[in-house]
């Protein structure tokens, strides 16, 4: 299976404090540093980013999000596909039993998002499944309305085979996010491709932007021109039949979108393979930046003249044998510059390994073990897809959460519990 990258589900804050303390802690590189680290991470400091960065699918897709969707403490614990080809929900405490002979599904979850987008004030799982026989099918777009109480399914088939990644972005200014779906097609020889997808949750309607086909397994939107319209742009994986490439749709308005590639300068289709992408204004200069994952690398591509040079990025030292899964961005020693805390898996699907790098002035150094207690393990087939940022314990500060758990650690709970100095990793 390819890497299946989600969204970038995750939630930042800039640290603010009920109280602070003072302590000089030891980085990695064995220097004393004094930090200053919050109590409390507020929940609203997400407001305080720039706008630029606001425009950006990062932000709004985690804005929204303000906890996971817990299969396991909700009323259904997966989803049966009734040869109407309706997804209904399984309800465990119905007469109905779990049966052999019947098409449940949980661990397929391509991806999903778990937020109020209908305006009703109640939760709505929008959800991406996939379908035996895998990796040849998928269920599609599925709405799940309120699904803890009183489920209602709806199929949003969206045309699209295998999504690797939803988010938010208003994408026409009517102040409603909609939903932008990547997807990387047939998960199996000749990896043919797919296009970008729009749901445009108000109108019910879905538009897509395939003048250009793609294996992709991420993307992310923001404005990248600063015209106060919010662009889209993915990494094309490559595959047996499509060369790697970056690609990017500009949007005019009025749902119009200009396939244009000369904003990236220098990359090299043979070796430039990348499965995380996301947009964020790192270097604070009012523009977008470009930030790639993949095995063993991690690039920063700062927004100069108007394009993304690849000859102009910085690198992150990423370990040989990982592949970076999300990224979040957070200030950590509340100095006022955003850090990244990645997750990746580990080659071979036996593990996760979370990392931090510290922002000094765009120089960026591997200060994991500053600040988490335990940030890898291991597992067989075992990987973690997203990363959060949320009062998961609901003591009124930021936890760390894994979301998408797999393999061996499905059914289980990660998630690193802020602490004020550190986060010490829970297991559940």
């Amino acid at each position: 299976m390819k890497k299946i990258i989600g969204i970038g589900i995750v939630l930042i804050v800039f640290l603010s404090c009920k109280k602070e303390k003072s302590t000089t802690l030891n980085s990695d590189s064995g220097k004393s540093v004094k930090e200053t680290i919050s109590k409390n991470f507020a929940n609203n400091n997400l407001d305080s980013l720039s706008l630029i960065n606001k425009t950006t699918s990062w932000f709004n897709t985690n804005k929204s999000f303000d906890r996971i969707f817990e299969v396991q403490n909700s009323l259904y614990w997966g989803f049966e596909l009734k040869s109407t080809g309706e997804l209904v929900p399984y309800n465990r405490t119905s007469a109905g039993t779990w049966s052999a002979n019947k098409n449940y599904y949980w661990n397929d979850l391509g991806t999903y998002i778990y937020t109020d987008l209908t305006g009703d004030g109640l939760k709505d799982l929008w959800a991406y499944y996939w379908k035996n026989p895998w990796p040849t099918n998928a269920t599609g777009l599925h709405l799940f309305s309120e699904y803890e109480k009183n489920p209602k399914t709806y199929d949003l088939q969206a045309g699209l085979v295998q999504v690797r990644k939803n988010v938010l972005a208003d994408l026409n200014n009517d102040q409603m996010p909609e939903l932008v779906l990547f997807s990387s097609g047939y998960d199996g020889p000749p990896f043919p491709g797919d296009a970008i997808g729009i749901f445009y949750v108000k109108e019910k309607r879905y538009q897509y932007l395939n003048q250009d086909i793609g294996y992709f397994h991420g993307g992310a939107t923001g404005d990248i021109n600063n015209d106060g319209l919010v662009d889209i742009i993915a990494y094309s994986g490559g595959s047996m039949v499509i060369p790697l490439h970056p690609i990017a749709y500009i949007n005019q308005g009025n749902s119009h979108f200009l396939l244009s590639n000369q904003l990236f300068k220098n990359f090299n289709a043979g070796t430039d393979n990348y499965y995380t992408v996301e947009l964020f204004d790192i270097t604070k200069d009012g523009k977008l930046d470009l930030l790639l994952g993949g095995q063993n690398k991690l690039l920063l591509i700062p927004q100069k003249n108007n394009e993304f040079n690849r000859n102009n990025a910085i690198h992150l030292p990423i370990e040989s044998d990982l592949e970076l899964m999300d990224i979040a961005f957070f200030d950590f020693n509340k100095d006022g510059q955003i850090d990244i805390l990645t997750m990746s898996n580990k080659s071979g699907y036996n593990g996760y390994g979370l990392r931090l790098f510290l922002n000094e002035e765009n120089v960026f150094k591997d200060v994991t073990n500053t600040y988490f207690d335990v940030a890898t393990g291991t597992g067989t087939n075992a990987w973690i897809k997203w990363i959060h940022f949320f009062d998961y314990d609901r003591d009124g500060d930021i936890d760390v959460v894994g979301d998408g758990l797999f393999g061996s650690l499905n059914g289980r709970r990660i998630w690193w519990k802020n602490e004020g100095e550190r986060f010490h990793q829970v297991i559940e």
